[in-house]
């Protein structure tokens, strides 16, 4: 089979899934579409390695730019009769966005963090008070942990709004949280009806576990509440493969921090001994 993964990703992992797509037979092409302009000539589109791929399978992954255009194409392309793998990019036709997935997560009645999101950095002060200190600050459209601060005082929130504003970010790139205290920071990587689960430990002096941040991770055993709840939490996303990241505290409370779009899967594989590339292209 002929597999083109679409992919905005420069990662280890694109190889990892090229070598287990060579192991089970197939060919897989890696494409990243971003910066490969467009070209309309008599009423053509031309994408060069896009709208001429002759591929069984199209995969996309990691899509987070050009995003409206790939949604575009990949209509298209599922129109002719091609396999289209994009876990749901189509109907939610957006990538990261914190701000909409809480909401849906809300709606669903799902724990998570207390949280706030504002227009204005005026709000900010009134806001932080309202859930009181620490908080965490993290930018509405990045992921594995990239830009998320803690901060401890309104003194340290008139800094981190002061260079904000320097920097020309609008305040609503920003939700403000609760900072919750927990004695285990999971990731669930759900793969259709597969599950599976490691602790992210974060390195000294960092209160962020990603194992991109260099976190380190080990084999956790979630019991059949977490499991259920990371179900419910990637389904009111509306996705069948997901990263979703939970907080239980002392108290046995458990949050969904977040559901990651496109979760990477290196930390997965070295905390289970898994080979998750292969049960992703299967």
């Amino acid at each position: 089979m002929k597999i083109t993964l679409l992919t905005n990703f420069s990662a280890i992992e694109n190889d990892r899934l090229a070598a287990e797509a060579n192991a089970l037979g197939h060919e897989l092409t890696i494409f990243n579409p971003h910066g490969n302009n467009p070209i309309i000539q008599d009423g053509k589109l031309i994408i060069n390695g896009l709208t001429d791929l002759t591929a069984d399978l199209v995969i996309a992954r990691g899509i987070l730019l050009a995003i409206k255009e790939i949604v575009a194409i990949l209509k298209h392309v599922r129109s002719t009769g091609t396999k289209v793998f994009d876990n749901n990019l189509i109907d939610l036709n957006y990538s990261i966005n914190k701000v909409t997935d809480l909401m849906k997560l809300a709606l669903a009645g799902i724990s998570v963090p207390n949280t706030r999101h504002s227009h204005d950095y005026g709000h900010f002060v009134a806001l932080a008070s309202d859930l009181s200190y620490p908080v965490i600050i993290k930018p509405t459209s990045t992921g594995k942990g990239v830009g998320v601060i803690k901060i401890e005082n309104e003194e340290e929130l008139f800094t981190f709004t002061g260079q904000a504003i320097k920097e020309e970010k609008p305040a609503k790139r920003f939700i403000i949280q609760e900072f919750i205290p927990y004695i285990h920071d999971l990731r669930l990587l759900i793969i259709g009806e597969e599950v599976f689960c490691m602790r992210r430990i974060p390195r000294e002096g960092d209160f962020r576990a990603n194992f991109s941040l260099g976190g380190t991770v080990e084999l956790f055993e979630p019991s059949g509440a977490t499991i259920a709840l990371a179900k419910k939490a990637l389904k009111s996303i509306g996705m069948t493969v997901g990263g979703v990241d939970v907080l239980i505290t002392e108290d046995n409370k458990q949050y969904i921090l977040e559901v990651n779009h496109n979760p990477g899967f290196q930390g997965m594989e070295l905390a289970t001994k898994k080979n998750i590339a292969k049960i992703l292209l299967e």
